[in-house]
């Protein structure tokens, strides 16, 4: 639900950010909407590995749960700053914080996901939220380009935030099956006890 309902929200901007930047921005350019594409990939590529690194070295699955909830929140807080973004540059730094945003929700969901995978189905598990992301684009690319044109950006950015907040309700529930306590060994193999040997 989570990924169907966050994929959905992004899914509604990704294909119309390079026309909102040539209508509404000042001096917005195809290389502008090109370079605010390039600011999101830098700026998640940059902090996707220390976040995740970070999250395989503690113990639980409780920092997982945080980044998820926490960087699905900052994401649809962003959006709503496309509404008051007028020159590039604006569009460069809300670009380069949701990459940063979508650094701590995507691995810490993958992650989890991961871990509470049932054994056996690993393939067909991964497939179906392959399907599910699948989905909630194709529907929400074509509402996206109607919500634009009809109502206009402002209403689109609205709309994106509403829905990412709720993803990020979605998760609430998941709390009850977090692993709150350390595991005897990390994702990386490392020892987080001493076990004593009789």
């Amino acid at each position: 639900m989570y990924d169907f309902v966050f994929g959905f929200a992004l899914g509604l901007l990704m294909p119309f950010l390079s026309v909102f930047v040539l209508q509404d921005i000042e001096g917005g350019t195809l290389k502008v909407a090109g370079l605010a594409f390039t600011a999101y990939w830098v700026a998640r590529l940059v902090t996707t590995i220390p976040f995740s690194r970070f999250m395989d070295r503690t113990d639980g699955e409780r920092d997982e749960f945080y980044f998820m909830v926490i960087g699905t929140a900052l994401v649809a807080t962003l959006i709503l700053f496309y509404i008051w973004a007028s020159k590039p540059w604006h569009i460069y730094l809300i670009q380069a914080l949701i990459g940063i945003a979508n650094s701590m929700a995507v691995p810490g969901w993958r992650i989890l996901f991961t871990d509470h995978l049932d054994k056996g189905k690993v393939g067909l598990e991964w497939s179906f939220d392959d399907v599910v992301i699948g989905l909630a684009t194709a529907a929400s690319a074509y509402l996206g380009g109607v919500i634009a044109e009809k109502y206009g950006f402002d209403t689109l950015f609205i709309v994106i935030s509403i829905l990412s907040y709720l993803g990020a309700i979605i998760l609430i529930p998941a709390w009850k099956n977090i692993k709150k306590k350390p595991k005897e060994i990390d994702r990386l193999g490392v020892p987080t006890k001493v076990q004593s040997t009789i």
